[in-house]
């Protein structure tokens, strides 16, 4: 009799045994491992369980509900549209559901040359940011350091995380002796994005750059003005393709032309190449340069050459 009696536990042990390892490790029987599943909002737990047994996802609604109960995670389920990946049991599928739907990534790409009002355009567009001027006025002291690159972000993101992943990635791509370069070329960190706005707005071909902020680095040490047009379309409201005499005559610290030396904040957001082009920038004698139309710059030792050229690819 004893013997039944032990017999009949060790089969009751064993079922009530499976019956657990089949609740918690539902997907042996099943066979379900991933899928869609969506929990509107202010529904019960049972529910929840209903929904995934419904799709494949558990095997009894009652015994989700007791495991969830007894890991008191009744009231952290979220709602959501959820696609379940990788589940290897009903824990998996808890913490899931805990944690919430995730939100997407959104690529954007910031192309060299962006000012902060071009990356709240963006931004906007791509509805990472929920005020274009609002991010202006909390970015626009950061000009210049909105590194140019691809990024994830995720929908309506507060303004300080993107500035600052922004100024992480410039962080991260800077040369580590960035400063020692800088100070071999006379100048401080901040003035070398500066000048790197410039070459970045002025100079179309990769191969030009370290040429042109020669250019601007031997016209500094003399004193002679930058005269980078760039510098006064920065701060124009429109967009212009060629100046007007009004707009030479601006007074303004970034207009290069009337001023001597570096305006006040870089005037875009330069990407790398234009960085190391002032770092690496060659010792030349050239003070003067035009790009061609079709992108080419030409780097010339005087003004009547300069002109010479004008003349030549502009009829000036």
């Amino acid at each position: 009799m004893r013997k039944l009696r032990r017999i009949i536990l060790l089969i009751v042990f064993f079922l009530i045994f499976l019956i657990v390892f089949v609740e918690i490790y539902p997907g042996l029987i099943t066979g379900k491992s991933e899928g869609e599943l969506d929990i509107p909002e202010n529904v019960t737990v049972r529910n929840i369980g209903t929904l995934l047994k419904g799709n494949d996802f558990i095997l009894d609604p009652i015994g989700f509900s007791i495991i969830v109960k007894i890991k008191g995670e009744e009231k952290n389920l979220k709602s959501g549209q959820y696609y379940l990946t990788d589940i290897h049991n009903i824990f998996d599928i808890i913490d899931i559901l805990k944690q919430g739907v995730l939100p997407e990534d959104i690529k954007v790409t910031i192309p060299e040359g962006f000012t902060v009002r071009d990356i709240a355009e963006r931004l906007y567009e791509k509805n990472v940011i929920e005020d274009k001027e609002l991010f202006i006025k909390e970015a626009e002291q950061f000009e210049g350091y909105l590194f140019p690159d691809t990024y994830s972000f995720t929908e309506k993101m507060m303004n300080r995380d993107v500035i600052n992943r922004f100024g992480e990635r410039f962080l991260e791509i800077l040369p580590a002796n960035i400063n020692e370069k800088a100070t071999g070329k006379g100048l401080t960190l901040e003035q070398v994005i500066i000048l790197a706005s410039i070459v970045e707005k002025e100079v179309r071909l990769d191969e030009d750059r370290p040429l042109a902020a020669s250019v601007f680095l031997n016209r500094m040490c003399i004193g002679m003005p930058l005269q980078a047009d760039s510098t006064i379309v920065y701060i124009l409201p429109d967009h212009k393709q060629w100046l007007s005499e009004e707009d030479y005559d601006i007074d303004s610290p970034y207009n290069t032309y009337k001023y001597i030396g570096l305006p006040p904040m870089p005037i875009c957001n330069p990407g790398i190449k234009s960085i190391i082009a002032v770092l690496d920038a060659p010792d030349t004698n050239y003070y003067y340069f035009i790009t061609t139309p079709e992108g080419k710059a030409i780097f010339e030792r005087t003004l009547e050459e300069h002109n010479r050229d004008l003349a030549k690819y502009y009829g000036g």
